[in-house]
């Protein structure tokens, strides 16, 4: 087993010499096996810290596993910490998949923790079986060819697998020849979690009635997709300079050169997108198929759609763009401003109201929160609405259009409140004030003798402008 664990790290560069690695210790045989391999890699020279992360859900166990962890950093010399999170009151304060929520917050602590104490890698125990469960369990769910390559040996150059190559029932071997201790944990007993009855059920199951080497066989799959998907990895990266667009905040694609792609091409790139506006975030193969069939269906004609966990998709022109909306509240409106009158937005709790009046005797007198706009008969109704992807409008004092998006950034407004800015807009859908911000030079007061109307909005401070640092 030994022999398999250096040949895995030195094949995949897990580890140099004299590195600070965090090994996640649960207490269960594989890290306890993981930590004392490592430690015994004495060429290597590891600076060795053993984290536990204690979820609250096994009292009984997880004192059982705490005290483990003590003897453990004794006995061998390593560095411990344990951080403990409070899994079931989470779930009561939001009801959520359990298993999603204690992974979520599993990685986010150790991120956390590296940082805190200045290591490079994260070591995990996963082996060859939960590789092969792993599989099965994304093709039962429904996955992609990218997710038959299963479980990475390393991930974002941090997360690392040495004992991958390792069955489970070598990892028992080892615990016996070295009189190893370990806690099981009974929750890998219950059968109520999907993950167990796989291992329990249907892969001895799978095996006896049809191949007894099936989890090799899903190995073997795993691999192959692996190396399938590092070869598209590289094609897709000369294909993605031909035609990505990148812009602050977003990042798109040429529709023209994109739409005459192989299917598959445009599905690689559509993920590789979706993965850098959201770092992190795996998106599920439905949502991407469903873009790219709209995408094959409406060609120029697309409008707009909203991928899971807050990605707009949208087009300008011909280009289409992707951009990470979940700092942006929804949107509003349209609604009807009262001409002359007063008009509430209660999604916003701004009020608006509007009058005719002169021009005023001097200009630099007008606030933000107001403006003066040359407006005819045949610009009403006006509305109030917020932000869409693809608006521009002319902002007073320049010469040609402007994308809002662009008088966003430039303005340095910030992305939280964008949707909360509302837009005037006129009965033929131009913009003519962006309120608290600019009118439109399309619509500014030209003649003393013009039909004027001067609009002001009241609300929370700060609530147009955000506050001063954002």
């Amino acid at each position: 087993m030994k022999e398999k664990v250096q040949a895995t790290i030195t094949r995949y560069h897990l580890l140099d010499p004299g590195e600070r690695v965090v090994v996640g210790f649960s207490g269960g045989i594989d890290s306890v096996c993981l930590l004392h391999l490592l430690h015994s890699l004495t060429d290597l020279r590891l600076d060795l810290w053993a984290l536990y992360i204690n979820h609250s859900l096994r009292p009984a166990e997880n004192r059982n596993e705490e005290e483990l962890l003590r003897q453990v950093g004794e006995n061998w010399g390593v560095h411990t910490r344990e951080i403990v999170i409070d899994i079931p009151a989470r779930l009561r304060e939001k009801p959520q998949s359990m298993e999603l929520l204690a992974r979520e917050e599993r990685y986010r602590i150790f991120r956390s923790f590296l940082k805190e104490i200045g290591a490079s890698k994260v070591a995990l125990g996963h082996h060859r079986d939960d590789q092969a469960e792993t599989v099965l369990y994304r093709i039962i769910r429904g996955t992609g060819i990218d997710g038959l390559a299963g479980i990475p040996v390393c991930r974002d150059g941090i997360f690392i697998r040495p004992l991958l190559a390792v069955t489970r029932n070598e990892i028992r071997e080892y615990a016996a020849v070295h009189d190893l201790r370990w806690q099981e944990d009974s929750s890998n007993r219950q059968l109520v979690y999907r993950r167990n009855r796989i291992r329990h059920q249907l892969i001895p199951e799978i095996a006896a009635d049809f191949n007894p080497g099936f989890k090799d066989a899903l190995v073997r799959l795993s691999e192959l997709a692996a190396e399938q998907r590092d070869f598209m990895e590289t094609i897709l990266s000369e294909y993605g300079e031909r035609v990505m667009v990148r812009e602050p905040g977003r990042i798109g694609l040429r529709m023209e050169p994109f739409t005459s792609l192989h299917p598959y091409l445009q599905y690689g790139l559509l993920k590789r997108l979706v993965e850098q506006v959201r770092p992190g975030y795996r998106v599920e193969i439905q949502p991407l198929r469903r873009l790219r069939e709209k995408l094959q269906r409406e060609g120029l004609r697309f409008r707009r759609m909203q991928l899971p966990k807050y990605i707009l998709v949208y087009r300008e022109r011909e280009i289409l763009f992707l951009e990470d909306d979940s700092e942006s509240p929804n949107g509003f409106g349209p609604v009807p401003l009262n001409t002359p009158g007063t008009t509430l937005v209660s999604e916003l709790n701004f009020e608006f109201r509007a009058t005719r009046e002169s021009p005023p005797s001097s200009w630099k007198g007008v606030g933000f929160d107001e403006t003066y706009l040359e407006l005819g008969p045949e610009n009403l109704p006006l509305k109030l609405r917020s932000w869409q992807p693809g608006d521009a409008f002319r902002p007073l004092g320049t010469v040609g259009s402007q994308k809002l998006h662009d008088f966003f950034i430039n303005n340095k407004i910030p992305r939280r409140i964008r949707k909360r800015i509302p837009l005037l807009v006129t009965a033929d859908g131009r913009i003519a004030w962006v309120a608290g911000w600019r009118p439109s030079e399309e619509f500014k007061v030209r003649s003393s003798t013009a039909e004027v109307w001067h609009i002001t909005i009241t609300g929370p401070d700060n609530a147009l402008r955000g506050h001063p640092g954002d």
